[in-house]
This record gives C-alpha cells, structure tokens and sequence, in this order.
C-alpha cells in the first residue's frame, strides 16, 4: 500500500512539471508571435497585449482554471524554468511535490541572482535529503532551514522579503455562500497579536456570562422540580472568536440609548431588486411584482427582515431600488452618446458582479464599462449602442485585451457571453451579480409555472389528448384558506410565504444578545418599504 501511494505521489509530481513546463512553452510560443509582429509595420504601443496575458486566456481556455489560477502556473513555470531549474529538476524526477517547490521559491524569491545557484541548490538539496531520510517538516520548520541558508549567502535577501510581505497588509470581505461571508485580514505579527488577544478576552467574558446564566437557569429549573435546559454547552471556540470580533467592532449592545452603550453608526449600502411596479399597472405581467431581492454592497443577498433589523439602528442607510427588467434604463437619445448614464452603468455592475471575462473575478465595482460592439465615434448610429444589451464590465487588463487580441466575444440579450479563441476554442460566462441571479430565478419560476399550467391544463396545440378541467370555485377557495392559515398560524402544510430571515439564530449568540427590538421607528421603516415596494393603484 505504502509502495503504490509512494508511487502515485511521485506520477503526480511528475505530472505537474509537465503541466508546468507545457504552460512556458505556451508563454514563449506567445512571446515569439510578439516578437515576430515587432517590425516596421507593428502596432502602436497602446495597442500592444502582453504575451504573458495572452499566454494566460489560452490557459484559462484549455484547463477550465480561473483567472488568477491561470497567472498563477505561468508565472510559477516562468520562474522555475528561468531560476529554479534545480525545483524544477527535483520536481520532474517526483521527488518534491509541487506546493512544496511553491513554498521555497517563494522563500528565495528576493535573493540576489548573482549568489541564487548557489542558495537554490543548496535549498534543494537540503529539503531532499531530510524528507528522503523520513524528516516531515511543517512549512515553518521549511522557512526556517531555508533562510538559514540564504543568511549564509545573502542577508539582504530575507530583509528585502520581509519589506516585501508588508505591503500585502489589509482586511478584505468576500461574498460567499449559504448565507455566509469571508473576512480575511493580512496584518504583522504584532498586529495580530493585539487583536488576537482582545478577541480571546472578550470570548471569554462571555464564556463566563453564558456559564453564570446556564447556572441560574439550572438553580431555577431544579427549584422548580423540572429538568435544566441546554442552553448551548456545544457552542465553539470558534463561533465564540466571531461572537467576540463583531462585539469588538459593534459594542454589546446595538439598541440606541443602550446604558454605557452608544449607538453603532451604521450607514449601510442597500440594493433592493423589484419589478418596476409604480402604481400605474407597470408591472412585469407575471403576476409576482411584490417579490424583492435585498443585496446588501459588501457581503451578498439578504432577507427583507435583516434589512429592518439593520435600518432600525443604523444612523441613515444609501437606499437604491432596481427594476430587473432588460433595458429598464435604455435611452434611445443617450444610446448614441459613449459613455453610459450613471443608472445604467450600476445596472450593467448589479447584472454582471464581476469581470466577465472566462476565469476573472476583479469586482464589477472596480471594472471598466466597455462596448462588446464597438461605438463608433465618427457615426454613432453605425456602432455599437450605448444600451444594457451592449455593455459588459471589462477589468482594465482584460478591457485592453479585448480591444486588441483577435478573439470574439459575443454578448447575449440575456447577459451570457460566449467568447471564442483565435484556435476555435469556445467559452461561456454567465452573469453572476444579484440582477442576473434575480433574473435566472425569475426565469426559473416563470418555466415552473408554465410547468404546472400544463400539467393542469396543456396547451393543446403542444400536446394531444384530454385536458384537465379548471379548478373549481371550492378547490381554489380551500387552497387560499389554506395558505392564510399557514401565514398567520405557522402550522404550513405547504411551502411558507413571505421573506426568510437570514439572521444567525442559535449560531450567534452575539445576535441573539444584539437583535433590534420592535419600536416605532421599524414600524414606519416597514410603512415606508411598503408604500416603495407595492404602493397603491392611484
């Protein structure tokens, strides 16, 4: 068995160099056509793309990675075939696997070239020989034989890394999934000390009150003759960390007027996504314009209810109401105008999230607006319109490759791009911002109840044979009865209605501690949302 893993690790790791030395030849190949179109007669320089972008599309094409994946290989092949081609010769012969070969090119990445031979095999031969003779080293105890070695050639070399590394300091938010977001933060090592330890501190604090009111629930429970509680003995040290940053940054109490407690001022960002339904009959027809998608700027889509919940305690909130229907902010005038109206360009970042170019993930938000059909300045009516069915977001990089590679890209009513190579290869993305995520769902609903309207009573120009009767008066009245009751009792027998609430329940307890109260100020937030979500016909 050991034999046979042995033996896969090392196909494995012979496998990755191949992939790795195909991607360089790949960025030559690129660099060559580059170099062969240098002449007389070559482009501008605004005009020329970077082989090593080039090198990377094609990539993204063949492999299906990402973006940042992509550029990601071939740097890595760039560096080991040009610095390290003792990594690279351990690595074909699949005698280091390839996070390994990462970890010390990434160690020697700042040495001076002139001393680098010299360090590289060093450092190879080092790593080789302790996990040939049965050491497994974590990846500090690996730092930390490598700088040694390079302290021995070239100490600047791991200063220089150091002062390298400070520049990646920030605090990045990440939308993800299931209702969740990522907060990722790059600090130094004393910074990290500090709010490691204020974290710590404060989890305990609560620790303790949860402890002191699990003992008075108890003490009461038994003086009553019943049987305690449980009242979260299985709550994590890591739900507790969360519980102890948000009470940090937000204090422990959110209610305004809180004794020893002020106000958080939380100004939030909120997009609501609803049919254009005015009041004038305007709506989209299919007979569900009271549904709304909340999407909050940092952190994804919410529920209606975590919205009052914020906006009951924030000190004023940025309020933006999108209508989902294609082309809602068209404007024949300002069709032949280059640049897009404001309420156009957000609407054409809501619809794409991101980059829209195969594999990029650059936010919509810091992204270009770009024509995938050329404007023509001297003849506007014969280029591309300045309208949603023509613009897509283009990061800077990937704006300018479209610009001036040769590939074709080709933009769908719907929002979906296909983009074909110069090879023949063909890509698909779709759009992955809340209003093309609200409008597959409404695609999905309206096939759905297409679906069960022919499954009741088909179209009998489409199928043969008999049809079903309408419902009667007496079964639609006991289906709605039915789904009022539901509403208004919680005892559904069929899906409930109306917007789930996303907040944390038993996985917070800084929620639960936290939670807005009802006042009057969520009551006429609940007015106001009503009269812009469904006003009334007049």
């Amino acid at each position: 068995m050991t034999a046979a893993a042995r033996a896969g690790w090392a196909a494995e790791n012979r496998a990755s160099a191949q992939r790795l030395s195909a991607c360089y030849e790949l960025l030559r190949e690129c660099v060559r056509r580059d170099e062969a179109g240098a002449g007389h007669e070559s482009r501008p320089g605004h005009s020329v793309v970077d082989p090593f972008d080039v090198a990377t599309g094609y990539v993204v094409a063949a492999m299906a990675v990402s973006t940042l994946r992509a550029e990601s290989m071939v740097s890595f092949a760039a560096d080991l075939h040009q610095r390290y081609p003792a990594i690279l010769a351990a690595l074909a012969a699949g005698r280091m696997d390839q996070r390994a070969a990462e970890l010390l090119a990434r160690q020697m990445a700042t040495v001076d070239p002139e001393v680098l031979p010299l360090v590289q095999q060093g450092v190879v031969d080092d790593y080789l020989a302790a996990s040939e003779a049965g050491e497994r080293l974590g990846a500090q105890a690996i730092r930390d034989a490598v700088d040694s070695i390079i302290a021995r050639y070239d100490a600047d070399g791991i200063r220089r890394r150091k002062e390298d590394a400070s520049r990646a300091r920030g605090v990045r938010i990440n939308k993800g999934a299931d209702g969740m977001s990522t907060l990722s933060a790059t600090l130094a090592t004393e910074e990290a000390a500090v709010l490691a330890e204020a974290i710590d501190q404060r989890a305990a604090e609560h620790a303790a009150a949860d402890a002191d009111a699990a003992a008075a629930h108890a003490a009461a429970a038994e003086a009553a003759g019943e049987t305690p509680p449980d009242l979260g003995c299985h709550y994590s040290k890591a739900e507790r960390r969360a519980d102890a940053l948000l009470s940090l940054v937000c204090g422990d109490s959110l209610h305004p007027g809180s004794p020893g407690q002020p106000p958080a001022p939380l100004r939030p960002k909120v997009t609501v996504i609803a049919p254009g339904n005015s009041g004038d009959g305007a709506g989209d027809g299919t007979g569900d314009d009271c549904g709304a998608q909340v999407e909050f700027t940092r952190t994804g889509q919410a529920a209606l209810q975590a919205l009052l919940d914020m906006l009951v305690t924030s000190d004023g909130a940025s309020f933006e109401k999108v209508d989902p229907r294609v082309g809602a902010a068209d404007d024949a005038r300002r069709a032949l105008k280059y640049r897009p109206s404001a309420e156009l360009a957000r609407r054409i970042r809501l619809r794409d999230g991101t980059c829209r170019h195969p594999g990029c993930a650059v936010p919509a938000d810091d992204c270009d607006i770009d024509h995938v059909r050329p404007f023509d300045h001297a003849d506007p009516a014969r280029g591309g319109p300045t309208e949603e069915c023509n613009l897509m977001c283009l990061c800077r990089r990937h704006h300018r490759f479209k610009t001036f590679s040769d590939w074709i890209y080709d933009l769908q009513p719907d929002g979906s791009l296909t983009v074909i190579t110069p090879d023949g290869a063909t890509m698909m993305t779709r759009p992955s911002g809340p209003l093309g995520a609200y409008r597959r769902e409404h695609a999905r609903n309206e096939s759905r109840a297409w679906d069960r309207q022919q499954q009741r009573n088909p179209d009998p120009t489409t199928t043969s044979g008999d049809t079903r009767s309408e419902p009667t008066y007496w079964t639609r009245r006991a289906s709605r009865l039915n789904t009022e009751r539901a509403r208004t009792t919680g005892t559904a027998t069929g899906p409930a209605t109306g917007p789930d609430d996303t907040r944390p329940a038993a996985h917070s307890r800084w929620w639960q501690r936290n939670a807005p109260v009802t006042s009057k100020v969520e009551l006429d937030v609940r007015a106001l949302l009503d009269d812009i979500l469904d006003p009334p016909p007049f």
